[in-house]
């Protein structure tokens, strides 16, 4: 007989009984019904669950699948012997995850997974070893034989999660979504993360440390950190990166990838990242936040030697800008200056290296001596656009007085 036949057989058997019931006055037999159509209602939707848990075997229609947990929703709510609801099923195979927008959506509708659990895509899958919940496994599972497909894949839902508002933008942040897509297999899903939220490659944290120091600090290899510090460049490269971002501590990203992986290797994957006649003035950076690596770091980039940062500065005004260099700690430094270097402003601050060195934290009077006895005039210089500064803001206040007093003249009149 077929599921047709039978159910045919089972409406004529119901209706019957319907019809006949003031008249047959048997309300054990009413009572039986009943009992029988719950535990038929239970059956049918268990065993509907049962076949959400196999849509990898099955693959049926995504429209058959959307009419069918439309009109017996609550075969979402079916755990499997592992404990997982259908749509976490749906997320550990291909042929499967393609399913789960729509098991999320109308999952949503009917708390599946609990109040607020987003159709069972914040719940914990019971079956991951690292209790992470349906999205974040989404990101992070991977198929190392084969990754373009299941990237791919996986990817697809991201986008349909997004389009129904089902993935959010503070997911990323909140759920941890760029540490946990940050792998070789899954670059595509961690790029479009990271493109929609860029701040968070900044921002993020992870076990309460930044993303960059997370990524060195939980891995073996470099693999991932080169994934994230090449995308970290994209998106921000006036902070080189995240290379020298500091965690709590002041340990920045590169010490703590010399101290885990040792430093030929880890400037094999800046190398990757940073090719040797770059144009971004990363020695600028080196001097300012990790001025002990400033020697490793110009004899791979000694071009980068000559190039001016976004603020229009030399190297050599970085390194006075940032207090380091004195005239007794580094006499080299200021014997290699050359004159225009010394006669030269300060695109920002527009003054000269002896007033740098003079209004610094680390000021020195042997620093600020011998950069003048090496031309003496700039200090005259000095006190002239001093005096034109003093002279314009004080023609600048009296323009401000005779323009008020014109207008009051005004509302008098």
């Amino acid at each position: 007989m077929s599921l047709s036949e039978s159910v045919r057989d089972l409406q004529v058997a119901l209706n019957t009984i319907v019809k006949l019931e003031k008249e047959l006055n048997d309300k054990k037999l009413i009572n039986d019904v009943k009992e029988a159509v719950k535990t038929a209602e239970k059956a049918i939707s268990d065993a509907t669950g049962g076949a959400l848990h196999r849509l990898n075997v099955s693959k049926p229609s995504i429209d058959a699948v959307k009419e069918l947990v439309e009109r017996i929703p609550d075969a979402l709510s079916f755990k499997n012997k592992k404990g997982q609801l259908p749509i976490q099923s749906a997320v550990w195979y291909i042929d499967s995850t393609k399913y789960v927008p729509i098991l999320a959506k109308v999952g949503i509708k009917h708390e599946i997974g609990g109040r607020g659990m987003r159709g069972g895509l914040l719940a914990v899958d019971p079956r991951d070893e690292y209790d992470y919940n349906t999205l974040q496994i989404i990101v992070n599972i991977c198929n190392v034989e084969d990754p373009i497909p299941h990237d791919t894949a996986r990817l697809k839902v991201l986008k349909e999660l997004r389009k129904d508002n089902l993935l959010l933008q503070s997911d990323i942040k909140d759920h941890g979504l760029l540490y946990d897509s940050c792998h070789p297999t899954n670059t595509m899903r961690f790029e479009y993360l990271a493109e929609w939220d860029p701040d968070n490659l900044m921002n993020g944290t992870f076990n309460e440390m930044p993303i960059s120091h997370a990524i060195i600090k939980d891995h073996k290899d470099l693999d991932r950190f080169t994934i994230y510090f090449q995308t970290a460049l994209k998106y921000h490269p006036q902070h080189l990166g995240m290379l020298f971002q500091k965690d709590s501590s002041g340990k920045t990203a590169f010490d703590s990838a010399i101290e885990k992986h040792e430093t030929e290797k880890t400037f094999n994957v800046i190398r990757q990242c940073i090719p040797t006649d770059t144009d971004l003035p990363i020695l600028h950076h080196v001097v300012r936040d990790a001025p002990k690596y400033i020697n490793d770091f110009t004899m791979r980039y000694i071009s980068a030697a000559h190039l001016r940062n976004a603020d229009g500065r030399t190297l050599t005004q970085v390194e006075l800008i940032s207090g380091s260099k004195t005239f007794k700690n580094d006499t080299m430094f200021y014997v290699k200056m050359t004159d225009d270097e010394i006669g030269e402003l300060d695109p920002v601050t527009k003054q000269y290296p002896f007033l740098t060195c003079a209004t610094g934290e680390t000021s020195d009077l042997s620093t600020i001596y011998v950069l003048l006895s090496r031309n003496p005039s700039l200090l005259e210089k000095y006190i002239e656009q001093t005096t034109d500064e003093f002279a314009e803001e004080a023609r600048s206040r009296k323009r401000t007085r005779d323009s008020d007093n014109e207008n009051d003249g005004d509302d008098e009149a």
